[in-house]
């Protein structure tokens, strides 16, 4: 069985590697094979800049534990360029993780953003929550 193609949004990388109370579960699926994961150079730019945030506590971290966040990410990922623009969602951010689903021919997004689930399909792209989509690869761990 072919593995799925997965973007995943910024919000559920921070959960998962600036906020370690938990094993990262979704990053843990591309790290094992079990997935490919795709990002392109705009979603490696947010995650960086949200990193960053001021009011988030995720600031406190220091450089290097950033570094090895973006990494981690970096080094499981196909890096795609997206050739086609995307104007689907009412967030840029949005539009760009829309951009990187099409260019990577991805199977699915995973985010706990609402506005973009409510996108679940354009493009033939699912959009599922990050425990929608743990809940589907249960079995295959």
């Amino acid at each position: 069985m072919p593995r799925p193609t997965v973007v995943f949004d910024t919000n559920v990388l921070v959960a998962e590697l600036a906020f370690p109370e938990e094993p990262p579960a979704c990053v843990s699926l591309a790290e094992s094979g079990r997935v490919e994961v795709a990002v392109s150079p705009a979603l490696v730019r947010e995650f960086a800049a949200v990193l960053r945030y001021d009011h988030l506590p995720i600031s406190a971290l220091d450089p290097e534990r950033r570094a090895e966040a973006i990494e981690r990410v970096v080094g499981v990922a196909r890096v795609v360029e997206p050739a086609v623009r995307v104007r689907a969602a009412r967030d840029a951010d949005d539009d760009a993780v829309l951009e990187c689903a099409v260019a990577s021919a991805a199977d699915v997004i995973v985010s706990d953003d609402f506005h973009l689930r409510n996108l679940d399909g354009i493009a033939g792209v699912r959009v599922l929550t990050r425990e929608a989509f743990l809940d589907c690869h249960a079995d295959h761990s």
